[in-house]
């Protein structure tokens, strides 16, 4: 598979997302965008739609990359452009949280409250998991010692 190359406005959504504040945003929208499904909520659904569009244009991209989340980002890029099947097991990681996010989303659709935070929580853990492979592999990369 071809490598990831981002063009000019690629490049400057990925500096924005590099930012912690968009990371951590993100983060805290799924819970907001899985209850605006499981409620059937046009207005919420709008509120997270419109915090989508206003992360891309109000975050300004880091400076350093002390943050961890920062690091996250940059290792998600590296990985990328590697190739995408570069590693079987964030691979597997991302597969297995789309599958956990789409059962989800799923429990959310037919009202089962348990199933819907069941599955929220899980799919938020996956996503942890594979920030910490992300961060590491940034870390492992830019190891003054390595």
């Amino acid at each position: 598979m071809r490598p990831h190359r981002p063009g000019v406005v690629g490049e400057s959504l990925w500096r924005r997302h590099e930012s912690p504040v968009s990371v951590w945003w993100l983060v805290l929208l799924y819970p907001v965008f899985v209850s605006a499904v499981y409620r059937r909520s046009r207005p919420l659904g709008g509120v997270v739609l419109l915090s989508l569009v206003a992360n891309i244009f109000v975050v300004p991209p880091p400076e350093t990359d002390d943050a961890w989340a920062t690091r996250v980002v940059r290792g998600e890029r590296a990985w990328l452009d590697r190739g995408l099947f570069s590693s079987r097991v964030d691979v597997a990681c991302v597969g297995v949280g789309g599958l956990v996010n789409l059962w989800t989303l799923r429990a959310a659709l037919h009202r089962r409250p348990v199933a819907t935070a069941v599955g929220t929580v899980a799919s938020i853990a996956l996503m942890f998991l594979f920030f910490h492979r992300m961060a590491a592999r940034y870390d492992a990369t830019t190891d003054p010692r390595a």
